[in-house]
């Protein structure tokens, strides 16, 4: 047992907590509904459950972390029927936290890099270093400053100065290795392609089979989907400045 911290009494409460952690992540809403009515003096804690020691967590931005993925158009025709399916839990999930905050619209901006030692980003406080060095060496190979920069600040998912690197002309397909990977917009595509099929679509599946018969691991969970919507609304932005019209 811990003292009161953040508003969660005890080790056991945020332990409690797990459960609706799992129903939101899930878009289980009759969970999230029947654990409202069974708990709810941890359920208006929700804001508050504890990822680590330092890291508090809103739940119902696992909703927003869902929307950001499930709704992006660019999956594979053999896997859209299954994200039809999430998307549509998701906007039942995203209804009820309409309807229980009274608003028809909820405007989050989350801040990703705040979290960065849960996913695949940077430290945001450094502005020196991309891929395997210093930016310094790679001007020393005539690459020019605005691109090196902008690799950076997309690595430590800086959303505000990339977009104004971004609209001072800055180039996410630069690539800075001998290889076609090594450009910022493969840094950012690779990794979400990596998540989504090897990692967030394979526990969403086995949720539909075993559902809450298994003993699932929420830090890696919270890092898993967390990685993935950063990585999606980085995409999006970087894509949003490209001449050319392609896809993921």
């Amino acid at each position: 047992m811990t003292s009161q911290l953040n508003g969660i009494q005890t080790e056991a409460e945020n332990k409690k907590l797990e459960e609706l952690f799992l129903a939101v992540y899930f878009n289980d809403l009759e969970k999230v509904i029947e654990f409202k009515n069974k708990f709810p003096k941890l359920y208006a804690i929700k804001d508050k459950f504890q990822i680590d020691e330092n890291t508090t967590f809103d739940l119902i931005n696992l909703t927003f972390f869902n929307q950001t993925i499930w709704f992006d158009e660019d999956w594979r025709e053999d896997i859209k029927p299954f994200v039809e399916k999430l998307r549509q839990r998701t906007i039942k999930m995203l209804n009820f936290w309409h309807a229980e905050l009274g608003q028809q619209e909820i405007h989050r901006q989350v801040e990703y890099n705040k979290y960065y030692k849960h996913f695949f980003c940077e430290d945001p406080n450094d502005f020196e270093e991309i891929i395997s060095g210093p930016i310094s060496t790679y001007l020393e190979k005539g690459f020019r400053k605005i691109d090196l920069r902008l690799y950076n600040r997309v690595q430590c998912f800086d959303f505000i100065e990339a977009k104004k690197l971004l609209e001072q002309g800055a180039k996410f397909d630069v690539c800075f290795e001998d290889n076609d990977d090594s450009s910022t917009i493969n840094r950012i595509l690779d990794h979400a392609s990596f998540l989504a099929s090897c990692k967030v679509i394979p526990e969403f599946e086995i949720f539909e089979t075993g559902s809450y018969n298994r003993n699932f691991n929420i830090s890696r969970l919270f890092g898993e989907l967390l990685d993935l919507a950063a990585h999606e609304e980085m995409y999006h932005l970087l894509k949003k400045y490209d001449k050319k019209e392609s896809k993921i």
